[in-house]
């Protein structure tokens, strides 16, 4: 298997075993869609604060040097 296939592969493979989990839970219904919509916020802040940090200036460009940091 070339590199370029290995990773749409797996990602085949974690959606069949995704897949497979759902089917499988059918009896728990309610409590699998909790857990997956707790899943998606979590997933959706983790993706904003990532997101924030990134985009953030630095501190130093905000402010500017501290008159303590420049008096020593």
């Amino acid at each position: 298997m070339t590199v370029a296939l290995a990773a749409p592969a797996a990602q085949v493979c974690a959606f069949a075993l995704g897949c497979a989990v759902i089917h499988a839970a059918r009896g728990q219904a309610e409590i699998l869609t909790r857990v997956l919509a707790a899943a998606a916020i979590l997933a959706a802040v983790l993706v904003l604060l990532v997101a924030s940090l990134d985009y953030a200036p630095e501190a130093d460009a905000v402010l500017g040097p501290s008159p303590v940091s420049a008096a020593s």
